[in-house]
Parts: structure tokens; C-alpha cells; sequence
């Protein structure tokens, strides 16, 4: 991915943000373009700005889970439910195609075993949100997905963090691999959080 050698100032850099706990308004790192990735899989995502750094391909983005091998996106949809939401919607991947969209390049970090740094397109959840009547204020949102692996999002969470429901990746379909028809990109969250194959999103 990012092979290049990194000055010595750098890589003190490197050893100052892994050893310190992270500070309310610190400044973030700035990633040099040429940086391993064997030294971006131990940093976390809130703490750098990955600007610099160029796009990785489809073909280098790396795959966690298993995708569904029987998977039919004409007999899918995505249900938005939860004891907040009043009548629950759902929408097939057609209308969600419809829905107001937006592009943003974040970075993905599993740590330990990968980091990729990808452009990706999609309904950011507050939009998704917008489409159901809620009664009253939530306190979670949990984002399943189809073979039941699901994450739990604090309101804290929710106001304090770039949440998309991407579609597309690099300006194409959502591969299955990784996670066609819809994938939560979780922005200064781990890998952990950037749930495959989602089919439920409960408020409550």
C-alpha cells in the first residue's frame, strides 16, 4: 500500500501519539502520503488526518466477515425501527438509491491487520433519520446487519461522529466483500463499527 521510508522526525512523531493518551483539542497528525501501513494499523483514526494519503484501490481494501452467498438485493431492504420511531419505514436498494447522497474520503483502520483510505458515497444517517417520524428523543441507535452482527451507538456517539450509509466506494457499486448493498462508514471509529450487509437500524 505505502512503502516509502518516513523521516527520522516522523517517526518520533509516530512514537509520541502511541505512547500519550489522547487530548481534548489536540491537533490531529497529518499522515505523510508515503507512510507504511504497517505503522498507520496502530494508530487511532480520531487522532490523525489522513488528507494526504492517496486513495487505495478496490482491489487493496481490506476484507473482514464473510459475505452472504446466498444474497438476492431484489428481496432486501433496509428497515429503520426502534420504540422511538413511530411507524417504521423500509426501503428497498432502489429507493434508497434515490435519497439525498454525499462523497467523503475517510480512513479505515482494523488494528493491527489493516488500514485503507477510501472514497466513499452514501446517505449519511441523519438523512436516513429524516425519512421515519420519531416520537420523543433517542438514546441509541444500534445498525444490524444480515448475519446478525450489530453495533451500538450513544446519542453522544451519533452527534459526534460522521455516520454514512455508503453505497458506493471510489465511484463504484459497493462490492459484496464489502458489504453491497450498504455499509456504515464510521468515521474516527475503529473498523469494529463499520458494519456489512446492514439491514436494521433500530432507534430507541
Amino acid at each position: 500500500m505505502r512503502t516509502r521510508r518516513l523521516v527520522v522526525v516522523v517517526l518520533l512523531m509516530w512514537g509520541s501519539l502511541l505512547l500519550s493518551p489522547p487530548v481534548e483539542g489536540k491537533e490531529r497528525l497529518k499522515l505523510p502520503p508515503d507512510i507504511p501501513e504497517h505503522r498507520i494499523i496502530y494508530l487511532n483514526p480520531a487522532e490523525v488526518d489522513p488528507s494526504f494519503l492517496p486513495l487505495d484501490s478496490i482491489e487493496q481494501l481490506g476484507i473482514t466477515g464473510v459475505p452472504p452467498s446466498d444474497f438476492q438485493v431484489e428481496q432486501w431492504k433496509l428497515v429503520i425501527t426502534g420504540k422511538k420511531v413511530e411507524e417504521p419505514e423500509s426501503f428497498t436498494y432502489q429507493e434508497l438509491l434515490t435519497l439525498s447522497m454525499v462523497k467523503k474520503r475517510v480512513l479505515l483502520i482494523c488494528p493491527g491487520f489493516f488500514a485503507d483510505y477510501a472514497e466513499w458515497e452514501g446517505i449519511p444517517l441523519q438523512e436516513l433519520l429524516r425519512q421515519v417520524k420519531m416520537e420523543g428523543t433517542y438514546e441509541t441507535i444500534s445498525v444490524q446487519a444480515l448475519d446478525g452482527y450489530t453495533v451500538n451507538f450513544s446519542r453522544e456517539e451519533v452527534e459526534n461522529h460522521f455516520l454514512l450509509f455508503a453505497v458506493k466506494v471510489n465511484g463504484e457499486t459497493l462490492p459484496l466483500e464489502h458489504g453491497f448493498p450498504v455499509r456504515l462508514v464510521a468515521e474516527d471509529l475503529f473498523g469494529s463499527h463499520w458494519v456489512k450487509w446492514i439491514t436494521t437500524v433500530s432507534v430507541d
